[in-house]
């Protein structure tokens, strides 16, 4: 994100932030400031591929996405050219900060601790992710008192495919529920996006990349601690 952009960003704090912005910022400027400018950006590429499938009947969504993610071009036939280029055609480059070589080391890692780090991740690891504002768009949505207990298996699901050998490559099953969950997140997003169901202005963006970042950042120092 450009200075300018994270600039403006930052002047429209979410009001439930602004008190804990401001402590955060007296600890590390820099990281807060981008934390907040975050919580206004949701997931670009996949909002755009979400709002485009939006009209397509919703079996057939299904199928197109199970189609590229096998890379099936014929069942990708009549599918959105934007999510032809998603999956097959055009797929995104990796950030320059992923070193594909670190992988196997936390395969290895977690493979040798693996009752231990699934255990800490059901324990603390998610009451802590969901300790959070984060966890607002999952109760408007009804997905954590009415599928907590699927959401809790397919968490951990995801945590155990993620770390198999191979698992995050293009083909991988890690990759595929990671790309998956990226979705439903773009689902959940468009569904507050739409009159009083979300309040932007205190809450920011649904699921936003600040959000993410920050689960991110604790399920992995909280399954190490």
């Amino acid at each position: 994100m450009s200075k300018t952009g994270i600039s403006n960003r930052i002047q429209n704090a979410p009001s439930d932030y602004v008190e804990g912005y401001g402590r955060a910022r007296k600890i590390n400027r820099e990281i807060a400031d981008n934390y907040i400018a975050h919580t206004h950006l949701g997931d670009p590429v996949m909002d755009a591929l979400v709002d485009e499938l939006a009209s397509f009947p919703r079996s057939q969504v299904h199928e197109f996405i199970n189609a590229g993610m096998s890379e099936d071009r014929a069942g990708m036939r009549n599918a959105p050219q934007s999510l032809r280029d998603f999956f097959i055609d055009a797929p995104q480059p990796d950030p320059d900060w992923l070193d594909r070589e670190t992988f196997f080391e936390g395969v290895c890692a977690f493979q040798k601790n693996a009752v231990l780090i699934l255990s800490a991740f059901v324990a603390g690891v998610l009451i802590n992710g969901f300790a959070t504002l984060i966890s607002k768009s999952f109760v408007q949505t009804g997905r954590i008192f009415d599928n907590g207990v699927w959401r809790l298996r397919q968490n951990n699901r995801h945590q155990l495919e993620m770390f198999l050998p191979g698992g995050m490559e293009r083909n991988g099953d890690g990759w595929k529920l990671s790309v998956r969950i990226r979705f439903v997140h773009a689902q959940v997003r468009r569904l507050l996006a739409q009159p009083n169901e979300w309040d932007h202005e205190a809450w920011g963006t649904p699921i936003s990349s600040a959000h993410l970042g920050y689960a991110v950042a604790v399920f992995a120092a909280h399954s190490i601690k």
